[in-house]
């Protein structure tokens, strides 16, 4: 337990100066070493991917895709391409030792998942108050997983997905949702106080802010469940050691990959700022 609050403690304190810089490449850079150390967790801790040169081509590319809205006008495309053209490169040379799959799986997963992480920037670069959403993101995947674990350990009786992940429970999936509409409430009337006081006044729709919470709660929980398969298919118990306590970066942003392009999305339809 010492270990997990340290590291959590340590990534606070990480997360809040991203937060005070995220208007500028920071941000991005900071999503790019998530993102390429996800990549790396996955294609190399779970043996998706065996040669050296795919595995840190995959990589390098996952760190690049957060910065592609920086690009001129077909810079992303041409990046895209050009990684394909490598790892086509690397399966000809090395036909004998490297496998199709693994190429396929390798360029996949370097475009999934930095690309559902890059969401973030989007919401940075296309909402107004793009700081707000990206809050919400962190409260959708973190608070609801903190949320869902003390109403678990509290209320837990009923068995939510045992063969996946025997220790959560449908209580304490209830307690995450509730826990995120509270806390993502919360979190839009302290902002809205900041903003009036900076001269803005913003106007929140409260049903739709409780609704979205509810629903990124449950995506957030399928995230997290996702990734538990994974992990209990190649026979892990967590993707990595960088965060003490924690495992890897996959399993404290599993359920973010997913939330990030929900949120992004989500907002897209119907916004929660008139």
């Amino acid at each position: 337990m010492k270990q997990r609050l340290i590291s959590a403690a340590v990534a606070l304190v990480l997360l809040a100066a991203v937060f005070a810089c995220y208007r500028t490449a920071v941000l991005n850079a900071a999503i790019g070493l998530i993102a390429g150390a996800a990549v790396f967790e996955l294609l190399h801790a779970t043996g998706y991917t065996t040669s050296k040169a795919v595995l840190a081509l995959s990589v390098l590319y996952g760190a690049a895709v957060p910065f592609f809205g920086m690009l001129p006008a077909g810079g992303s495309g041409f990046v895209t391409i050009l990684y394909l053209a490598l790892l086509i490169a690397c399966l000809l040379k090395g036909h004998e030792a490297i496998r199709f799959e693994e190429v396929a799986v390798s360029f996949f997963l370097s475009a999934a998942v930095p690309g559902a992480l890059s969401c973030v920037v989007l919401l940075r670069d296309k909402r107004e108050e793009g700081f707000l959403y990206i809050f919400l993101c962190c409260v959708a995947a973190w608070i609801s997983d903190s949320c869902a674990y003390f109403a678990g350990r509290a209320f837990g009786r009923h068995k939510l997905c045992p063969k996946i992940s025997p220790h959560k429970t449908v209580e304490g999936a209830v307690g995450g949702v509730v826990g995120c509409v509270a806390f993502s409430l919360l979190a839009c009337y302290l902002y809205g106080l900041v903003r009036a006081g900076q001269g803005v006044e913003l106007t929140f729709s409260w049903g739709v802010i409780a609704l979205f919470a509810a629903l990124c709660s449950l995506i957030s929980i399928a995230g997290d469940l996702t990734a538990s398969v994974i992990k209990r298919q190649r026979g892990l118990k967590d993707f990595g050691k960088i965060m003490p306590g924690h495992g890897g970066v996959m399993d404290r942003f599993d359920s973010f990959i997913f939330v990030a392009p929900a949120v992004l999305l989500l907002t897209s339809l119907v916004p929660i700022i008139h």
